[in-house]
């Protein structure tokens, strides 16, 4: 049985109008074409939908129970166009987005504020912190916010990664510490120091490793958190010296800590996005994609001033 969509609407339009003159003009076709899907659909039936009567149309028995079902087909089909235009204009729909915790906290939400502005009808889903990749299904995601010298999970064929923000590590701590007043920093001199930072799987943290290794350099000791709040935290209590990006300390003022740039190795933190290719990206991801772009020099890396 090959009955079409077309076919069964002309049925409910005839049925609703009493003719297939009134029917043609509601469809927005010729009567002829009318005539022809109700021909096609009784065919198919294999019994008469309606009898002439009375210089109109009246339905058989088969005919009338049809049009229940008929009518709730339309309605979904009419459901479909609306949400179709819905996704288009951006009126509804979503954006799914993974990244570190550090990137959703201090990096994300001003792009996702002037994106929710312009696109008020998008629901916005954000999965932060490492714990969330043992589990992650790229499917289900738009875009995936990672950070340099980070272990990740395998990107399918049809992901392509692009560089995104950077910014300047530097060394903070209370205004009481003894290095707070030392015109030059050098991972040298913060080595009899404590050092706090971030888990092992951090971006920070592994280009600090890093940074230490190629100076043949070891810190006394350490003290390892679980995300920059509590690198604040730790470090505002005088437990030690702590690395986080420039970016991120402009944002703390509260801490009231003071910052000090590495010297002797200057580290640079560089930070990723993973994405579908073009083809298999969401209108909404298009935009979003289209805001980072079209974002100011200043907007996009506040830290790049100091470096």
């Amino acid at each position: 049985m090959t009955i079409g969509v077309e076919q069964l609407l002309a049925l409910l339009a005839v049925a609703e109008t009493g003719s297939v003159s009134e029917a043609a003009l509601r469809l927005g076709r010729g009567q002829p074409a009318i005539s022809e899907r109700l021909h096609k659909l009784t065919q198919e039936i294999g019994e008469p939908l309606y009898l002439r009567e009375g210089g109109g149309i009246k339905l058989t028995a088969v005919g009338r129970a049809l049009i229940p079902d008929i009518r709730q087909l339309r309605a979904t089909l009419q459901d479909i166009e609306n949400l179709l235009v819905h996704q288009k204009s951006l009126q509804s729909g979503e954006l799914r987005v993974a990244s570190t915790s550090l990137i959703a906290n201090y990096l994300l939400p001003h792009y996702l504020q002037s994106f929710q502005k312009q696109n008020p009808g998008i629901n916005l889903y954000i999965k932060s912190g490492a714990t969330y990749w043992e589990h992650i299904n790229l499917s289900e995601l738009d875009v995936f916010f990672f950070e340099g010298e980070m272990d990740i999970p395998h990107l399918p064929d049809s992901y392509e990664i692009q560089p995104w923000l950077t910014g300047e590590i530097i060394a903070v701590m209370p205004k009481t510490h003894p290095l707070a007043s030392a015109s030059t920093l050098s991972l040298e001199d913060v080595q009899p120091f404590p050092v706090v930072w971030r888990e092992p799987s951090s971006g920070v943290r592994r280009t600090l490793e890093k940074a230490f290794r190629q100076n043949d350099i070891q810190p006394t000791h350490f003290i390892e958190v679980a995300d920059v709040e509590s690198v604040g935290a730790m470090v505002k209590a005088g437990l030690g010296i702590g690395f986080m990006t420039r970016t991120v300390f402009e944002q703390r003022s509260d801490w009231g800590l003071i910052s000090q740039p590495i010297t002797s190795s200057q580290m640079i933190w560089q930070s990723y996005m993973a994405i579908p290719n073009p083809a298999r990206r969401s209108r909404a991801l298009s935009v979003f994609l289209d805001l980072i772009d079209s974002s100011t020099p200043l907007d996009r890396v506040s830290s790049e001033s100091a470096l």
